[in-house]
């Protein structure tokens, strides 16, 4: 049986690999595109790997997780098809780049270039904003000292039940506003790279405010997307050396997330929780579970019994959750059977009576929703965002910021559901417009060029 687990991830990761490739030699920038591949790569392909070659794995007790979900071994015959799932849509997510990706970049209309100061002063605007939502947000918690003991998704979740339909709009707003800033930053890494000449104190400033989000939102993710967008510049530009010291710091890095993750329910206790996760760490493999953690790998253990499950144990949701991008603002008052967010309802299948959310990628909604057609979502969704990409890559520097945060949402996309990332692209394109980003960033040219302007 390992035999044919590893037969069939060898083939996976050299065909993901020259997919891969091909898209980035294709575009030779930050594109949706390539977002959604080094999304799937990043909080699929890795997580799957790790299971492969560890035969399986089981989710240490720390995590209270339900025995519903929490363990996968693949000698159990049972995960053969889920396996075979995961591995036959990413196939097919391969060739759609193989058929449909244009065979040379997209020629540019028109020419301009970026003005780094400028981009510099867009990303303060961002940056202000989330302060501002902070600020808020402590005072409705009811100050500093309560806000650090409180738990980031519950503190979430009761202030949702007391402002309601306002506070909503606040979160998807913050939501929106930190992709931008995700985005516009992995920009100026990128135009950095590219030159070979970093602002470094505007660079020490943005790194700073990655974590002192995670801080305040308990939320990774944004940090996670920042550095696999680093990671994607680095390679776009050839930069070698920083992708080995990178990936030599990886262990650091990843021990951090999974840390974090353990320790975010209550900032004021930290010592406390790292003493915890260190008398817990004999009982697992401390190396294994921080990888997993870090990928978000558990999504992926959720995901195969997802495709077990829907059919037979659970109905089919036949698009519900897909038509909340139709419904995402109706306020539930008013239409009380608004379907529920998917990770929420996977939660309340699979963990029960926690108050809680599970992820099991963009390839666990569409097989939830679609069954066995669920296995072609997924390669249609890779052929809009190489539609969407060439449509980028043709306005050139024009739309380079627009880009670059398309790049940073579809990183998000792989790993979360339909009608919240189309609704967040669509907010984080309003907010853009609102706020006049995207003007006075871009100098036009007669002739297109591949330098950036440092006017």
């Amino acid at each position: 049986m390992r035999i044919l687990y590893f037969a069939l991830l060898l083939v996976l990761l050299v065909t993901f690999g020259l997919a891969l490739n091909t898209v980035r030699k294709r575009f030779h920038a930050l594109t949706p595109v390539l977002g959604w591949m080094i999304g799937l790569s990043y909080f699929l392909l890795v997580p799957l790997t790790i299971l492969t070659l560890n035969g399986g794995y089981k989710t240490p007790l720390l995590d209270d997780s339900s025995p519903l979900w929490g363990e996968v071994y693949l000698s159990d015959p049972v995960f053969l098809s889920p396996y075979f799932v995961i591995w036959l849509s990413m196939i097919l997510i391969c060739a759609v780049i193989f058929l449909f990706c244009p065979g040379s970049a997209p020629k540019e209309q028109g020419g301009a270039i970026i003005s780094r100061r400028k981009l510099e002063q867009v990303i303060l605007v961002p940056m202000a904003l989330s302060v501002v939502n902070w600020i808020l947000t402590i005072w409705l918690v009811g100050g500093l000292a309560d806000f650090l003991v409180s738990h980031w998704y519950l503190r979430n979740n009761d202030l949702s039940e007391r402002f309601g339909g306002a506070f909503t709009l606040d979160t998807r707003v913050a939501l929106c506003n930190q992709i931008i800033f995700t985005g516009a930053a992995a920009l100026h890494t990128g135009l950095a790279l590219k030159e070979r000449a970093a602002h470094w104190k505007f660079m020490s400033l943005i790194w700073f405010f990655f974590v002192a989000e995670m801080v305040m939102s308990g939320n990774r993710i944004y940090i996670a997307i920042y550095l696999l967008a680093l990671l994607a510049s680095c390679w776009l530009y050839g930069r070698k050396k920083i992708i080995a010291a990178v990936l030599a710091a990886s262990p650091i890095l990843i021990l951090v997330f999974s840390v974090w993750g353990a320790v975010r329910h209550d900032v004021s206790r930290i010592p406390e929780s790292v003493s915890g996760i260190a008398e817990n760490a004999d009982e697992s493999n401390g190396a294994l579970s921080s990888l997993m953690h870090s990928t978000e790998g558990p999504a992926v253990m959720l995901l195969m019994h997802m495709i077990n499950d829907f059919g037979n144990r659970y109905d089919y949701l036949y698009g519900s959750t897909y038509s909340r991008v139709f419904t995402f603002f109706v306020p539930r008052s008013i239409y009380p059977s608004r379907p529920e967010n998917f990770t929420s309802l996977a939660a309340s299948l699979y963990q029960p009576g926690d108050i809680t959310s599970l992820g099991s990628t963009a390839l666990g909604e569409a097989w939830a929703n679609f069954g066995i057609l669920g296995i072609f979502v997924l390669p249609l969704f890779t052929w809009l965002a190489l539609r969407y990409s060439e449509w980028l890559a043709a306005a050139g520097a024009r739309h380079a910021l627009l880009s670059a945060v398309s790049f940073a949402l579809f990183i998000w996309f792989a790993r979360g559901t339909f009608a919240e990332s189309v609704m967040t692209l669509l907010g984080a394109v309003l907010l853009m417009w609102i706020l006049k980003l995207e003007k006075g960033l871009y100098i036009p040219t007669p002739v297109t060029k591949t330098q950036v302007s440092t006017a």
